[in-house]
């Protein structure tokens, strides 16, 4: 059986922002009140990701993905924003990304980590699909849209 889609803990629409850091400052401040995780901590596993990887997978899309020790992240979790302005993050080009999705999963779990990350770049190449994240209207309806692909993909499986 194939591994569902990770889907987003939480979604943030019209995130203000100038520098991807401060788009990981919001993401990690939202999950640290939804998921009780500890926003310092998770910011700085972001940012070394960030840093040292970068993220821009193109068309304006940005996919910032780590693993943190277990204690810090118990359970895989996830964040998609999409933001009022592109803001440059670092990757293959040098196209600002308006759409990001964060993916953190605990240390102890590389395999699948790696497994989810690439069922998520593959989801957020597909233009069809990333222009109606684009269009959607509030986080319901995006997250709708995510809900929708992991139903087609298990369906494909």
């Amino acid at each position: 059986m194939k591994a569902p889609f990770p889907l987003p803990n939480i979604v943030i629409k019209d995130v203000r922002a100038t520098h991807a850091r401060d788009v990981l400052r919001h993401i990690t401040d939202a999950l640290a009140l939804a998921e009780g995780v500890q926003a310092p901590d998770l910011m700085k596993v972001l940012m070394d990701a960030e840093m040292t990887g970068g993220s821009a997978i193109g068309d304006g899309v940005a996919v910032v993905s780590a693993r943190a020790p277990a204690l810090m992240v118990p359970r895989r979790l996830c964040a998609f924003a999409q933001l009022t302005r592109p803001v440059a993050f670092r990757g293959v080009d040098q196209h600002p990304c308006d759409l990001v999705f964060v993916m953190v999963s605990p240390d102890t779990e590389t395999q699948s980590h790696l497994r989810d990350l690439s069922m998520v770049i593959r989801t957020l190449r597909d233009r069809d699909f990333v222009d109606r994240l684009r269009v959607a209207p509030n986080s319901e309806r995006t997250s709708n849209l995510f809900h929708a692909r992991e139903m087609a993909l298990s369906r494909a499986a």
